[in-house]
């Protein structure tokens, strides 16, 4: 039987001369994995199964247990500044890297693909705030895992605590930050990501005071952050392509 779906392409791995295994994320079935068969008819479409990629793809399968075969595919989007910009293409591995190691449902979740989709579609036509947008992107896909931190963000409460998921108040006297209390600027800038558009991330505010953002704020916010997801997840993971997205950040 033929079926038809809307992937975002994740990671691909090469399999013997003529197949590519796509891991990706779908509308119809969460996660999963499909297998392409290159030839040299199709050999431009392989140029299609660039992460982050979203793809019109028709499947069919030769029983319950194998692996889905695309026999058609195609692009509803043309992601040509992500493909040839190089600020966004290393968002987009990050992204894709993230996804990967983060959503592991292998069930439909409409409002986690709209999500990853039309993310995708903003990082496309985005101008301003570009350096911004993975630490956004990484802030709301919290909301879609289930685990958004409470925004109770106060003068009173300026410290986000990661086993709770909420703001707390500043330690007094000789107390001192506990483990898992993010430090202040960080917890200052997850309040204004938490409030600000995705396609409004050219200046963050705290309030009325404009934050001033740098590489080594995004960085620590980024590690934190991803600390606070694999508390909740229950199993610790690791983004090499942030180090990456540092470098050029910075």
């Amino acid at each position: 039987m033929l079926v038809k779906s809307q992937i975002v392409v994740l990671h691909t791995i090469k399999h013997g001369d003529t197949g590519i295994v796509v891991q990706c994320y779908s509308n119809t079935a969460g996660r999963c994995s499909l297998y392409f068969r290159t030839s040299s008819k199709r050999q431009n479409n392989t140029s299609l199964l660039h992460k982050l990629n979203v793809l019109d793809v028709v499947t069919y399968s030769n029983g319950p247990q194998s692996m889905p075969t695309i026999k058609e595919i195609g692009t509803p989007y043309n992601l040509s500044t992500i493909r040839g910009d190089i600020f966004k293409s290393s968002i987009a591995i990050f992204m894709s890297e993230l996804l990967g190691k983060t959503v592991r449902e292998s069930e439909a979740n409409p409002h986690l693909f709209s999500f990853i989709s039309s993310s995708i579609q903003i990082l496309e036509h985005l101008t301003d705030g570009v350096a911004n947008f993975h630490i956004h992107f990484l802030t709301h896909l919290c909301k879609m895992l289930g685990f958004m931190p409470m925004d109770n963000y106060s003068s009173t409460t300026p410290l986000f605590d990661i086993a709770t998921a909420k703001f707390t108040v500043q330690p007094s006297g000789n107390a001192v930050y506990g483990t898992q209390t993010i430090g202040e600027r960080e917890s200052q800038l997850l309040h204004s990501l938490m409030n600000t558009p995705s396609t409004n991330l050219g200046k963050l505010y705290c309030g009325t005071r404009e934050l001033q953002i740098n590489g080594e704020l995004r960085l620590s916010y980024a590690k934190r952050m991803i600390e606070y997801i694999s508390h909740h997840i229950g199993n610790t993971i690791e983004i090499k392509s942030l180090d990456i997205l540092h470098q050029i950040f910075s």
